[in-house]
């Protein structure tokens, strides 16, 4: 007798008076009893046996003997089952089995039949396809594959160590002919170790004796209990971002098939009454479980279910069986703040008008926690350059359409515009803001078109020169095709080629002047030409360049209109003389008086400034500015020229001492090229 596993026996025919009790009395706990062979023979003592075996308490079951070239696996299948080779969960009743091996009429013709060689004179293809008939007919019919019992040996030689046989428990037959626990080899194609082994023809037990290769706890299991187990072990409430669940969590397993993960099925009754049902596999990992039971690690169960309105909810959990459901309990509890908001992002486009842009952003958002007040929608715009901008949005315009469908009430739209700065491809995303959650409702994306480029011409570039003031006068017209009755705006700048006048930053004019020959030649309205005028300092080579400017929203503009060149020449230096220069006493004062005559030869018609410098007997020089504008006829004769040109200057001093004055002719021409000295005198007082 094997020093392991539970002890127990198998009986036919040949055994027809066991006494059961003392089998019991001696160790074994399950019994096998032969009820058929072939479709030609049943067991005569099979009911006092499968009976009396299970009067005395042990485990018990039936098994065929097939003679397979007899007939089909299913034909035999079913004499067997019709003749007590079948299964029921009542926790006592151990799998069929299918008796597979020698053949023991082997040469023999009985009443015209012949049995063959060892092996049925079938193939081991034959044999094999004969055996899942078999075990696919049993299958069907008892919800059970059977035991097959089988020599290594004899297996071996007659089926070929075939594989795919795994999902049969192997019964195997081997004695030794000494003590051992060692069975010997199994056929290791389909099995890698064996579910009981019969260990001897000729005791201990009557019949054969055998062994279950396990504890009398997994014998039972193997049995297949008819409820199977587990316990409902939490009920929380678990809360997301935008979401609330309930939290189950247990284990559960399948006597039946403790090695398998079977299901636990949830079941939620919600405040409203209504039910729903939940399936989980009872495969997570419960080493505690196993630790206790000896069930394996992974037959826990935990899930979350989510939820939609507070108020008491309850769960009941169940445990599900290959033949038979267990109740695992059910739990309560009260959830609050669990309404998330709810909505619709509608739709995502664009308005344009005047010189303005926007996204239109359209859609409904409720808070269920408040349904009566009006929420908020949160909308994340990001534009064509990849930056990301929040916008929140009041859910309060009327949508009829929302309140006809959720009777919520009208308040729940939201019609809102985010301003556009540039063309380009948007994506907003819109979020319903509740007052315990946030709900995502969905993101679109829409592309933003330009619009056209303003035109325009750039016609002239002139220089103006005046007294005191030079300008570069450019001239042209520019609209926008979009918006054609407006008047836009022009940029005109300036830099000198030699890099002498630095450069202009420009000035903005609008093109508001009349050009009804640009009115004519487009087909246009509006006025639309201008002419600026750009001061220039200094003599140099210019570029000027002009560029018109957009007025519509998204204009792809501005539009360089172009570039002229222009040299602006100096002028001329002034001219002059400084006639004389004394010192006159008139009532006790002291007076320097200068006189002389001075002009500016690019505006001859004009009177130009005369300064004068006079140099203290202290060192110091002061200068004093006075306008050449008295009459000098002799001078306009002589030059031929006209305008008034003399001066006569006088200053105040007081201190004796020698005194020098200069004069200087100062230019009215921004361009010229020099202030000329007119001419220096020493005076003494």
């Amino acid at each position: 007798m094997p020093t392991f596993g539970v002890q127990g026996l198998d009986v036919s025919g040949h055994q027809p008076s066991v006494d059961w009790q003392q089998q019991w009395n001696m160790g074994a706990r399950f019994a096998y009893v032969k009820a058929s062979e072939g479709n030609y023979y049943k067991n005569p003592s099979y009911s006092a046996q499968y009976q009396g075996s299970r009067a005395v308490g042990m485990l018990r079951g039936a098994y065929h003997f097939a003679i397979p070239n007899w007939s089909s696996g299913a034909d035999q299948a079913r004499y067997f089952v019709q003749n007590g080779g079948g299964w029921s969960a009542d926790g006592y009743t151990l799998p069929p089995v299918l008796d597979f091996e020698f053949n023991p009429y082997e040469g023999r013709t009985i009443n015209g039949f012949y049995f063959g060689n060892t092996c049925y004179n079938m193939s081991p293809a034959q044999l094999q396809s004969w055996v899942r008939d078999f075990g696919n007919t049993m299958l069907s019919m008892t919800g059970r594959l059977p035991v097959i019992y089988t020599n290594t040996s004899w297996w071996n030689q007659c089926l070929g160590n075939p594989s795919g046989f795994g999902d049969y428990p192997l019964w195997i037959a081997a004695y030794p002919s000494s003590p051992t626990n060692n069975a010997g080899p199994v056929p290791t194609a389909s099995w890698s170790t064996y579910s009981m082994w019969q260990y001897s023809s000729t005791g201990p037990f009557a019949g054969d004796s055998n062994v279950w290769n396990g504890d009398y706890a997994s014998l039972q299991r193997f049995a297949g209990a008819r409820q199977p187990t587990g316990s409902f072990d939490e009920l929380s409430l678990s809360r997301g971002e935008s979401s609330v669940s309930l939290r189950v969590r247990g284990w559960s397993v399948d006597l039946a098939n403790t090695p398998a993960a079977n299901e636990a099925h949830i079941y939620v009754t919600a405040p409203d009454g209504r039910t729903t049902g939940h399936a989980w596999k009872a495969n997570a990992y419960r080493p505690d479980v196993n630790q206790v039971f000896g069930f394996g690690t992974s037959h826990g169960f935990e899930g979350t279910i989510p939820i939609s309105m507070s108020g008491t909810y309850k769960v009941c959990a169940f445990s599900i069986g290959a033949f038979g459901n267990a109740s695992l309990g059910c739990k309560s509890m009260v959830a609050s703040g669990v309404e998330a908001p709810v909505g619709n992002f509608d739709s995502i486009g664009q308005v344009r008008s005047g010189q303005n842009a926007s996204l239109q952003l359209k859609g409904w958002a409720v808070d269920m926690a408040n349904p009566s007040a009006s929420a908020f929608a949160d909308a994340y715009v990001t534009g064509p350059n990849g930056a990301t901008t929040g916008y929140r949005m009041t859910a309060n315009t009327s949508r009829t359409d929302v309140h006809q469908v959720t009777g919520l009430g009208a308040s729940h739209g939201f019609d809102y515009q985010v301003p556009l700065k540039q063309a380009g491809t948007y994506k907003a995303c819109v979020y319903a803001i509740g007052q315990n959650f946030n709900l995502p409702l969905s993101c679109k994306s829409i592309t933003v078109d330009s619009s056209p480029a303003p035109i325009g011409s750039y016609d002239a570039l002139t220089l103006s020169h005046a007294p005191n003031a030079t300008n570069l006068k450019v001239r042209g017209w520019a609209l926008d095709p979009t918006l054609p009755a407006s008047s836009i705006s022009v940029s005109v700048y300036t830099t000198t080629k030699d890099g002498s006048g630095g450069a202009n930053p420009g000035i903005v004019a609008t093109a508001n002047l009349k050009r009804p020959d640009v009115n004519t030649a487009l087909a246009t309205v509006g006025d639309h030409g201008f002419e600026v005028s750009v001061p220039v300092t200094a003599p140099g080579s210019y570029t000027m360049c002009a560029q018109a400017i957009g007025l519509a929203p998204l204009s792809e503009g501005p539009t360089l209109l172009g570039c002229k060149d222009i040299t602006v020449n100096s002028t001329p230096p002034t001219m002059g003389q400084l006639d004389g220069a004394s010192v006159q006493v008139t009532n006790g004062q002291a007076s320097l008086v200068a006189q002389g005559w001075t002009l500016d030869p690019a505006f001859p018609a004009s009177s130009n400034p005369v300064h004068v410098y006079i140099k203290y007997p202290d060192g110091s020089t002061k200068g004093y500015p006075f306008t050449a504008n008295l009459k000098r006829p002799d001078v306009n004769s002589a030059l031929q020229t006209v305008g008034d040109h003399g001066y006569s200057t006088s200053v105040p001093i007081s201190t004796r001492g020698q005194y020098t004055v200069c004069a200087y002719g100062v230019a009215v021409s921004v361009l010229s090229s020099n202030n000329t000295q007119l001419g220096c005198r020493n005076l003494t007082y």
